[in-house]
């Protein structure tokens, strides 16, 4: 199979409070973007990443100053929605692709081993969404704050990306929606929508979203410590 990923990177700086879009801030002096790419160049035969609107030519140049250029073929505009944003990516692969595996360009700590998890799911079920188990007890309660329930927490999963599937069952997941009007919160509900089985792959507590200044901390800790370790191996 050949598989190929999508990149979305049109995100923004408003809760990291940088006054930029996020995945081009600087993660131990590399771009959030390209370290999000990099772990899928041995995993997939080329990229498109989705930018912002009015960012395309900005990532183009970014991608061209770490070297990315040759992986990812192409760099298209995304949607008002991240939904769209996907759909934009799908039709600008390469018409050999088999596979797609959609990653947030916000998740740049993202592992080979999150991607292996991904492809081999997909290769065995069709799909394979990267999900770490909740370890947190967790609350539904109504708009007052009165707790209605505890779900079991042993089914509950938090959901991250890479999320891969055969390319013909994202594509027909997005085509169902658009004819209903059916605009879901990530990939894997578009199939869910469609009646498409979903499988789950495992995650990693390391692939944090950045999305506050916090999380930057906290990846730019992580990055120290796998340097580290990478030393004294």
């Amino acid at each position: 199979m050949s598989s190929y990923a999508i990149i979305l990177g049109g995100g923004s700086g408003r809760r990291m409070g940088s006054g930029r879009n996020k995945i081009f801030l600087p993660l131990r002096g590399i771009p959030a973007i390209v370290r999000a790419i990099a772990p899928f160049t041995g995993f997939c035969a080329g990229a498109v990443v989705v930018a912002a609107p009015g960012e395309v030519e900005e990532m183009k140049a970014v991608l061209a100053r770490y070297g990315m250029s040759r992986f990812v073929s192409a760099v298209v505009p995304g949607g008002s929605e991240r939904q769209h944003s996907v759909w934009n990516g799908l039709q600008a692969l390469a018409p050999e692709a088999d596979v797609v595996l959609i990653h947030d360009g916000a998740r740049a700590l993202v592992s080979e081993q999150v991607i292996r998890s991904a492809l081999l799911s997909v290769a065995e079920h069709g799909s394979g969404v990267a999900a770490i188990p909740v370890v947190d007890t967790i609350k539904r309660a109504c708009g007052g704050g009165l707790v209605q329930e505890t779900p079991d927490r042993s089914s509950l999963y938090t959901i991250q990306t890479p999320q891969a599937f055969r390319r013909e069952l994202i594509v027909q997941a997005h085509e169902q929606a658009q004819r209903d009007g059916f605009l879901g919160t990530d990939d894997a509900s578009l199939l869910e929508h469609a009646g498409l089985p979903v499988y789950l792959s495992p995650g990693d507590r390391e692939n944090l979203k950045l999305t506050t200044p916090m999380d930057l901390a906290l990846a730019e800790l992580l990055l120290e410590l796998r340097q580290q370790k990478e030393e004294i191996q």
